[in-house]
C-alpha cells in the first residue's frame, strides 16, 4: 500500500511542469487579456541568469513580446539564450529560442511563468566597475480569437506604444542619473 502511494506521488511530481531555479522573480500580476507590461533587468557582474516572470490570465489569451540588449559596458556583454513558458494547462514547457521576439498562442485561463535565460560575460571591475548590461522589452497578452485572425486589434498597438514610451522614458531617466 505504501509503495503504491509513493509511486503515485512520484508520478504526479514527474508529470508537473518544471519550474526554473530563478535568479530573480518578478510578478506581472493578472495579464487580462488584453494587457501590456514592461520587462527587464540589469546586471553589474558576470553571471548566468534565469529571470522568472509570473503572471495569470483570466480567459483564453495569445501572448507575444520583444526584448533587446542594453549594453553600457566596454568590459562586459550580455547574451540572451531563450525564453521558456510553463504553467496552467501546459503538458510540458515551451521553449522559444528567438529571445528577441517571442510568442505563445492559445493560453488557457490560469497561472504561468516565463523564464528569460542568458549569460553576462566579460570582466568585472575596472574603471567605474565596468558598467551595467541588461535587457529590456515588453510582454503583451491579447484575446484569443477562435477564427485565428493574424492582425492585432488597435488597442493592442496602443498598449504596445504606451509600453515602449514608458521604457524609453525609463532608459532616458537612467542615462541622465
Amino acid at each position: 500500500m505504501k509503495f503504491k502511494l509513493l509511486a503515485t506521488a512520484l508520478a504526479l511530481v514527474a508529470s508537473a511542469p518544471a519550474m526554473a531555479a530563478c535568479t530573480e522573480t518578478f510578478d506581472l500580476g493578472v495579464m487580462g487579456p488584453p494587457a501590456l507590461r514592461v520587462i527587464g533587468n540589469s546586471f553589474s557582474s558576470t553571471q548566468h541568469f534565469e529571470d522568472c516572470y509570473n503572471f495569470s490570465v483570466e480567459e483564453s489569451a495569445d501572448s507575444f513580446g520583444f526584448t533587446f540588449d542594453v549594453d553600457g559596458s566596454a568590459r562586459r556583454d550580455i547574451e540572451l539564450s531563450g525564453i521558456t513558458l510553463t504553467g496552467a494547462n501546459l503538458p510540458q514547457s515551451i521553449f522559444d529560442p528567438t529571445e528577441w521576439s517571442f510568442a505563445f498562442a492559445d493560453l488557457l485561463a490560469g497561472t504561468y511563468q516565463f523564464v528569460i535565460t542568458g549569460d553576462v560575460t566579460g570582466e568585472n571591475g575596472g574603471f567605474l566597475g565596468g558598467g551595467l548590461v541588461g535587457y529590456a522589452g515588453t510582454f503583451v497578452t491579447t484575446d484569443s480569437d477562435a477564427v485565428g485572425a493574424a492582425v492585432p486589434e488597435p488597442k493592442t498597438y496602443a498598449l504596445l506604444a504606451l509600453g515602449l514610451m514608458a521604457l524609453g522614458w525609463t532608459l532616458r531617466r537612467r542615462s541622465r542619473a
